[in-house]
């Protein structure tokens, strides 16, 4: 039986009079996804997904508008984050793409999937740091200031974990008091002169290999490649200039402007120094405090909406009597639910977020 011979095609779409609040969570999910840097085709299929649970391709093209070979290519790699499986509907040769898991679990299982990431990342870099203990006994250049570094990202590691140990429990204010938050300390880089920090080839190729992985991980696969690495330079490098930036990647003059104007937006990076001839050096004080603040734009983007999905609940609620019979009704209301209820636990992530750049 082929697809358009699956007695199931399509039936799994809402109805119209649901639109405009599928509309509304779609914009809402792009939203974040843009914010995060997720690929736009990839943000847009996911979200689908989501909200409806399971679609086949022709379902997601029909949702999304784009092509049959798009779709496939797309969903393999969504597939490979361990979000998302395919399942062959009995008697057909179609698969069903599905959002494995509960609505109720997305952030745990958003978590567990970050964590992951950490810990095999956080193995990753301790193999790195036995690497250049050895290039730093050899006097190489970048050595000593790339191991800092990965001091510092494996610090923030830790504190991830205590965060996820904060997020599944039920009341936020007395796991916070579990936590010694005054104890924990995220290392900050000392100020010192601004200056480009010369790699010799040894510890260049560990730069490399380190920025690799980091795009590979299932926390950044299916983000912008390009903004994951100028983030990852930073990262690494902590002072870089548009034109050495432009240097190292081989990317246009106005693809880096762009991406540092986004970084510099969301505080990721700060203007370190400027010469008297107005050539600006972008600085990354901390790699540690630099991956929390990334995390803290998104979360707190997300938190913006917390009024506009109220108000759509409220009317989903008070026009429930029109509404509840139609297919995507109780699915749509429910994620407005789990969403709301998201937000107010991300309100504690930004809550620890800030009590720990403070201390």
């Amino acid at each position: 039986m082929t697809d358009e011979e699956d007695p199931e095609t399509y039936y799994r779409l809402f109805n119209d009079k649901l639109r405009k609040y599928e509309d509304k969570l779609v914009e809402f999910l792009l939203d974040i996804a843009k914010s995060k840097k997720v690929i736009p085709k990839i943000s847009k299929i996911s979200s689908y997904l989501l909200i409806h649970g399971k679609l086949t391709q022709k379902e997601l093209k029909v949702l999304t508008g784009f092509s049959m070979g798009s779709i496939s290519t797309l969903l393999s790699v969504m597939i490979g984050t361990g979000v998302y499986k395919k399942e062959r509907i009995p008697k057909t040769h179609t698969y069903m793409y599905v959002f494995s898991g509960n609505l109720e679990d997305l952030t745990t299982k958003g978590l567990e999937i970050a964590l992951r990431s950490f810990d095999s990342f956080g193995i990753y870099l301790k193999s790195k740091k036995e690497e250049l203990k050895v290039l730093i006994k050899q006097n190489k250049k970048g050595a000593e200031h790339l191991s800092l570094r990965i001091d510092e990202l494996l610090e923030v590691f830790e504190f991830y974990n205590i965060l996820y140990q904060v997020m599944m429990k039920n009341t936020p204010g007395e796991t916070q008091k579990e936590v010694p938050l005054e104890t924990f300390r995220i290392i900050k880089t000392e100020k010192k002169n601004v200056r480009k920090i010369p790699f010799d080839e040894d510890v260049y190729l560990i730069e490399s290999d380190m920025l690799n992985q980091l795009a590979a991980s299932p926390m950044f696969s299916s983000r912008d490649p390009m903004f994951i690495r100028i983030f990852g330079y930073f990262i690494t490098r902590t002072y870089l200039t548009q034109k050495t930036l432009q240097k190292i990647t081989g990317l246009s003059a106005g693809k880096i402007s762009e991406e540092v104007n986004m970084l510099l937006e969301n505080g990721l990076i700060e203007k370190s120094d400027i010469s008297p001839k107005g050539k600006i050096t972008y600085g990354a004080e901390s790699a540690g405090i630099t991956f929390l603040k990334f995390t803290r734009a998104v979360i707190s983007r997300m938190a913006k909406w917390d009024v506009e999905l109220h108000k759509m609940r409220s009317e989903l609620e008070e026009n429930r009597n029109g509404l509840k019979t139609l297919n995507g009704y109780e699915r749509i209301y429910k994620i407005f639910d789990y969403l709301l209820d998201s937000i107010s636990k991300y309100e504690v992530f930004i809550d620890m977020i800030d009590k720990i750049l403070k201390v």
